[in-house]
C-alpha cells in the first residue's frame, strides 16, 4: 500500500496504489477541485489528507467516491461521520476539533459544518465560504 508522504503533498487521491490527484495547496478547495474532478469514477478511492474535520468530511461523504481516508489529524466530529457512512479513518490523532491557524477558534469551515445538516445547503455555504477567500 502506497504510504502517504506529506512531505510533498498535502493532498492525494490514490486509485490502484497510484496517486491520481494531489495537491500541495491547504484548506477546503484543493479536496472539493480533487472530489469534482474525480466524480465520476465507479470504483471507490483512497483518500490522504493532511487535516481532516467535519467540513472535510461532509465533503467526502456527499462525493460518493472515497472508501479510505489517511490523516495525520482529524477532528471527532469528521470521525463520527466518516463512520457513521462506513469510511474507514486512520488518523494518528484525534482532536476534539480543527482550529485556525493561529489556534484561536474554531475553523470556518468546521463551524458551517457543525451548524449545517442538510447537504445542499453545506455545500452552497463551503462554496461561497471557499470564493470569499
Amino acid at each position: 500500500m502506497l504510504k502517504a508522504d506529506f512531505e510533498k503533498y498535502s493532498l492525494a487521491l490514490i486509485q490502484d496504489d497510484k496517486i491520481i490527484f494531489s495537491s500541495d495547496r491547504h484548506g477546503l478547495k484543493p479536496l472539493m477541485d480533487c472530489l469534482e474532478n474525480y466524480s465520476q469514477v465507479k470504483e471507490k478511492l483512497t483518500l490522504h489528507d493532511k487535516v481532516i474535520g467535519l467540513a472535510a468530511a461532509k465533503l467526502i461523504v456527499y462525493s460518493g467516491i472515497i472508501s479510505c481516508v489517511h490523516t495525520p489529524l482529524a477532528s471527532k466530529p469528521a470521525k463520527k461521520f466518516l463512520e457513521e457512512y462506513g469510511i474507514k479513518l486512520y488518523a494518528k490523532k484525534i482532536v476534539a476539533n480543527i482550529l485556525k491557524k493561529d489556534k484561536s477558534s474554531i475553523c470556518p469551515g468546521e463551524i458551517i459544518a457543525l451548524n449545517t445538516v442538510e447537504p445542499d445547503s453545506f455545500c452552497k455555504q463551503i462554496m461561497a465560504m471557499l470564493s470569499s477567500l
